[in-house]
């Protein structure tokens, strides 16, 4: 909670933000008779969760959350009548004010988000089956509350089977989806975690997995038009690193870092997902699993946030949505890396081009693949594990019991690792029939990312008519936005 950062969220055009770190509220779990009574107001402590919902509302951007809660799930300190009595309470005092908070409507999404899902072992239907009443109670108790907010799952890492014979069934995708339609379980959002990029580098991951997940797990099951929400991507959520100094140097560059971010973010566009949101978000920095580290978007100063390059780049994105919120048709675009979109403003005198030239160090996915593959079970894995390219092979990684990374066996399904060939070093846009007469004059302003800056205006001229043509020098990991303003 950094105040210097989150007021510019506005700004950003930032207006869902989403609390991974959702403290306990309810104070009974593993007690009896009134101390673990649920429905008991005396038994909750809201102080750090209204601090951080009205951290968040009182900025103009409505709160979701990763429900990950201590002891709510065990059988022997809870029941899921239990919990969705504390799903009732939350979803009642942040959307109704209940016990007269002040909050109302403050809330979109509990990503209920338990990990489990992730584990292969003998007893993962039997940890299904019980996780499932839990993560039931609970969102029925939330849909009681408020259907204007509900909950979302699993926020998993396995979003799709895998069409090979080392698959491993995995219940929490397979099978929670049909046992939602059958007990007639309300669930706003499917989410998972975009968190399988370090073997690919490939941001255009997320949509094949999006439109896999819809076609052969949602549509099947009768969510075809249910939302989904990536509430978690990065290009690296293990604690392994490249080992080459190039590699090591390139990985660490904010270039890097924000063309992956931006690139993700901007074929999403091209998804049915709802939402998308960066780990670890719009801050300093930080550590995950493994003590992966999460690169900042913003350095530290005394007196304000200093943006770095991620930042910058998510701005010329803010601006392109909120001020030329109308997408426009174009060509040029690929999944190879080099992305565009573009849009117009409401009144038609303003027209925004946001282009991301994303290249890789493929060295980096090498390297990472060569420290992982050791650690993973290999009757479940594709053979070989590493391509001729020196690729990680396959669509699923399933890790040895006890490994240093995870300590747990834990199961993760891919997209197919290739190389993307884009070796863009310059673009050529073509605009015709701008939104005006032939007659009237505009102003032209390139804003860029990268290329040595963290941003700078490039570009700015005035002109007349209904078209323009420039060819400008694009070096890999630089983003710009185009603005053409009617004047």
């Amino acid at each position: 909670m950094e105040p210097e950062i989150a007021d510019l969220w506005p700004e950003y055009g930032m207006k869902s933000i989403f609390i991974y770190t959702w403290p306990d509220v309810f104070t009974g779990f593993g007690r009896s008779g009134p101390a673990g009574d649920a429905s008991l107001a005396s038994n909750y402590n809201w102080t750090l969760t209204d601090r951080y919902v009205r951290f968040v509302t009182s900025r103009g951007a409505k709160a979701s959350l990763q429900f990950q809660i201590t002891n709510g799930t065990d059988p022997e300190q809870s029941t899921p009548e239990k919990l969705g009595q504390v799903g009732f309470a939350i979803a009642d005092r942040y959307m109704n004010g209940a016990g007269n908070s002040g909050f109302k409507d403050a809330l979109e999404l509990f990503d209920y988000y338990v990990e489990i899902d992730n584990t292969n072992e003998p007893s993962t239907l039997a940890n299904y089956n019980t996780s499932f009443k839990f993560f039931a109670g609970f969102a029925k108790g939330v849909a009681r509350a408020s259907i204007r907010c509900g909950v979302g799952a699993w926020g998993t890492n396995r979003i799709v089977p895998t069409h090979a014979n080392y698959s491993v069934y995995d219940p929490y995708v397979s099978q929670f989806y049909r046992d939602c339609k059958a007990y007639d379980v309300p669930i706003k959002a499917a989410t998972y975690h975009f968190t399988n990029a370090q073997f690919s580098l490939n941001p255009y991951d997320i949509k094949t997995l999006t439109d896999r997940f819809r076609s052969e797990i949602l549509a099947p099951t009768g969510f075809a038009n249910l939302p989904i929400w990536v509430t978690q991507y990065d290009p690296n959520p293990s604690g392994v690193q490249p080992t080459s100094a190039q590699a090591i140097k390139d990985y660490n560059d904010p270039s890097f870092f924000a063309s992956f971010t931006l690139g993700t973010s901007m074929y999403a566009q091209d998804t049915s997902l709802d939402r998308a949101m960066p780990w670890t978000g719009f801050g300093y920095g930080g550590t995950g699993a493994g003590n992966a580290p999460f690169q900042p978007w913003f350095n530290r100063s005394s007196a304000t946030a200093i943006p770095l390059n991620v930042a910058a780049a998510w701005k010329l994105q803010g601006e392109l949505v909120v001020s030329t919120p109308q997408r426009l048709q174009l060509s040029g675009s690929s999944s190879n890396g080099f992305a565009v979109l573009a849009g117009r403003s409401n009144t038609g005198s303003r027209v925004n081009i946001l282009l991301n030239n994303y290249q890789p160090n493929y060295d980096i996915a090498r390297e990472i693949a060569r420290q992982m593959t050791p650690l993973m079970n290999t009757s479940t894995t594709a053979f070989p594990l590493i391509q001729s390219n020196g690729l990680f092979n396959g669509e699923q990684a399933c890790f040895k019991p006890g490994n240093p990374l995870f300590y747990i066996p834990l199961c993760q399904s891919y997209v197919q690792a290739y190389i993307r060939e884009n070796h863009a070093t310059r673009y050529r846009l073509r605009v015709s029939n701008l939104p005006w007469s032939a007659q009237r004059s505009y102003k032209l302003v390139v804003q860029r990312v990268g290329d040595g800056t963290v941003h700078r205006v490039l570009l700015e001229k005035t002109g007349r008519g209904k078209s323009i043509d420039i060819i400008l020098a694009f070096p890999a990991n630089t983003q710009d936005l185009v603005s053409i303003e009617a004047l």
